[in-house]
């Protein structure tokens, strides 16, 4: 604190001391007899009893009722149940059922014209659209993406008027996007992406880190991307060496989703060394790699630009414990409609968008044709 100006992680712990108006004293190690248990325990390897508790976890399930209830309080929306739910059905009933509006079970739906799916999407009433928007954009398996992706995945369910612009506005003043991830609009260019026909043919390879060791001595993550369905896994590893990434593509990718024709990766020591040269001749693979300056033509440095904020915003001040959100990253990013294949990865791989927690949520309302 008595730095003139301090810089980097000394003025972000500044700016947050600040806000709770502490009072600093140094304590000379002698005479700090109150330290911290785990710093001073004399015997680390004596067994310590734990009791082990059961863990439950129910998914609210809501009732139909709740949710029509919930839409009657919407004055808007309850002018167009009325109308439907009216025997006379005056003139503005078929304004609503133009419009794509009908009611199943006493809920009102809508199908959209710019949304192909088999589904009608619920009608969010007015008092509830932020809580969707927290299911769908701030919890850990929504990834925060962008204004774009987090409607994609919205407008799939739900339905309000003005959906689009609201949530642009919900993630344009998002704090933890504010805080870690930056503004990288771009012009538009002129070079096509490569389509590749069959999923798990081409495979791009990249590593991230090194990151703060976990509990388990992992610092590093191995990014594997199918370029044709954008599907992705992620893999911790203690070290970035060539046997570790290899022997990982090896286990965890060949032998679950086979072998590939072709392998992208950069020109790092890992991917360029003896053992992963061996590894992709005696497999067959062809292994290209891209140009030293231009890391953006491996396909998946996009993914890791999406890693980096994603496990800020997760970890926040935990910074080791980010092996343990890897799951729900890549849940995120396999999920989230990718703008060049205009669909999801996960559809692309297993040809069906896959079910989430808020699915559960829904499942006593019918929302097929």
């Amino acid at each position: 604190m008595s730095i003139k100006s301090p810089s980097g992680r000394l003025a972000r712990w500044a700016l947050q001391i600040q806000s709770f108006n502490p009072k600093i004293e140094y304590t000379p190690g002698k005479a700090n007899v109150l330290a911290d248990m785990l710093s001073r325990h004399t015997n680390l390897n004596e067994d310590v009893p734990c009791d082990i508790f059961a863990v439950s976890s129910d998914f609210p399930v809501r009732k139909s009722k709740d949710i029509r209830q919930e839409q009657l309080k919407d004055e808007e929306l309850k002018k167009i149940i009325d109308c439907f739910e009216n025997s006379s059905k005056d003139e503005n009933f078929a304004n609503w059922t133009s419009r794509g509006y009908l009611m199943n079970q006493g809920i009102l739906y809508r199908y959209s014209p710019e949304v192909e799916t088999e589904e009608a999407q619920l009608v969010v009433p007015f008092q509830e659209r932020e809580i969707v928007l927290q299911q769908y954009h701030d919890v850990p398996t929504a990834g925060h993406y962008g204004a774009e992706g987090t409607y994609n995945k919205v407008a799939s369910r739900y339905y309000f008027p003005g959906m689009r612009k609201y949530i642009a506005e919900y993630v344009k003043n998002c704090p933890d996007c504010n805080r870690y991830k930056p503004s990288n609009q771009k012009p538009t260019g002129l070079l096509r992406t490569p389509v590749y026909a069959q999923r798990f043919e081409t495979l791009a390879i990249d590593l991230f880190g090194p990151l703060p060791e976990t509990s388990s001595g992992k610092k590093w993550i191995f990014l594997v991307e199918d370029t044709s369905t954008k599907y992705v896994e992620l893999f911790a590893l203690k070290e970035a060496t060539s046997v570790n990434c290899a022997k990982t593509f090896v286990e965890e990718v060949f032998l679950r989703y086979g072998l590939p024709r072709r392998l992208i990766s950069d020109n790092g020591l890992k991917f360029i060394s003896a053992v992963m040269q061996q590894t992709c001749n005696f497999l067959g693979i062809k292994q290209d790699l891209i140009l030293v300056y231009h890391p953006q033509a491996n396909p998946s440095e996009r993914k890791n630009r999406d890693l980096k904020p994603q496990l800020a915003i997760l970890v926040r001040d935990e910074h080791d414990t980010w092996e343990e959100k890897l799951p729900m990253i890549r849940f995120a990013l396999n999920t989230a409609k990718c703008e060049t294949t205009n669909n999801t990865a996960a559809f692309l791989q297993f040809g069906r968008e896959l079910r989430t927690t808020d699915d559960v949520t829904l499942k006593s309302t019918d929302r097929q044709r």
